[in-house]
């Protein structure tokens, strides 16, 4: 009788522990973006609540997701490290910088890829026909000096140019702005900026002007797409709320369908949240191009740490980045 007692004493405790854990979810889900369409889905995932019913569809009850949107993913990388943000859309630069510095600690991994678009640098000097016609007084605006996918993208195409010593080449004609910014800039025609490394509808927007010329694309120089950006989180956030974590990807799955199935309707999403004066047909025309992959595969990060380990950025590159990399629930190709 006794052990009976005992045994169904520790059954109680088990149960209310697992109560307790699925409990002790955060009610709270902080998620952030950069700017362009890159970020579609989770627009969509934001606009339509679908974290939120997935949430209560796991039994979390209601949550509270919290959106925000950054400049580029350094500052992204710290937030995430801090303990200030859950889930960050990190360009292939970023989420390979963060996990190679937490893989002993935070273990920063790709929780899913988002899509693949093509990097276009723009130029709207006319002297400017190759990489080899930028000077010292030519200035090229990347979302973040080093740091970002585009920067990492120049250096690559630098290192085919002038050979692998040679990849910082002009890293010092580089500056940090964000797409809008650069993007006025280009269009303004005043400025020093004479080059912008961008992306979707931002570089589609730019070309629009006549003075304004497409020398490369990011499919060019790697010789074929990567992912414009993943969902990186720490291992910590997914161990301690699987259900939350779960949620996210599941509404993050429907959102790729969304904007799958109806790529008009993603269009004036776009449009009406971040107020972009690009028409619909343009919207759709990106979306529906074919460098363009909405996907939640991860697509060919190899190219960036092959090359970050041979030049010397990334001290310990992963032998097999899909499993180095990436949870258990990400998909790589």
């Amino acid at each position: 009788m006794k052990r009976f007692l005992t045994a169904a004493a520790a059954a109680t405790f088990l149960m209310a522990g697992s109560v307790s854990a699925a409990l002790a979810e955060a009610k709270t889900l902080r998620v952030a973006k950069q700017y362009g369409l890159g970020y579609i889905q989770l627009m969509m995932m934001e606009d339509q609540k679908l974290v939120e019913k997935h949430a209560r569809e796991a039994g979390l009850g209601e949550i509270t997701v919290d959106w925000s949107t950054f400049r580029s993913s350094d500052v992204m990388n710290d937030a995430l490290i801090s303990g200030n943000l859950d889930f960050a859309s990190l360009g292939p630069t970023g989420i390979i910088t963060i996990w190679s510095k937490t893989r002993n600690n935070f273990d920063v991994r790709v929780a899913s890829g988002i899509n693949a678009m093509a990097w276009t640098l723009n130029v709207r000097d006319p002297s400017i026909k190759s990489l080899r016609d930028f000077t010292s007084d030519h200035r090229i605006a990347v979302p973040g000096v080093k740091v970002s996918g585009q920067a990492t993208a120049l250096q690559i195409a630098a290192a085919k140019e002038w050979g692998d010593k040679e990849f910082e080449k002009l890293d010092s004609l580089t500056v940090s702005l964000s797409h809008p910014d650069a993007t006025a800039m280009m269009l303004g025609g005043k400025s020093e900026i004479v080059a912008n490394f961008s992306s979707p509808p931002f570089s589609n927007v730019q070309l629009k002007n006549p003075e304004v010329r497409a020398i490369l694309n990011s499919d060019d120089i790697l010789g074929g797409p990567i992912s414009f950006n993943v969902i990186a989180t720490t291992g910590k956030f997914r161990s301690d709320n699987p259900k939350l974590y779960g949620a996210f990807l599941a509404a993050l799955k429907e959102a790729t369908e969304i904007v799958g199935k109806d790529k008009g309707a993603a269009a004036e999403t776009y449009q009406r949240l971040t107020k972009d004066r690009s028409s619909k047909e343009e919207l759709v025309a990106i979306l529906t191009d074919k460098t363009t992959r909405i996907t939640t595969d991860v697509l060919n990060l190899g190219a960036f740490t092959d090359f970050m380990g041979r030049v010397g950025r990334l001290k310990n590159a992963p032998a097999d980045w899909k499993k180095e990399m990436l949870f258990p629930e990400a998909t790589a190709r």
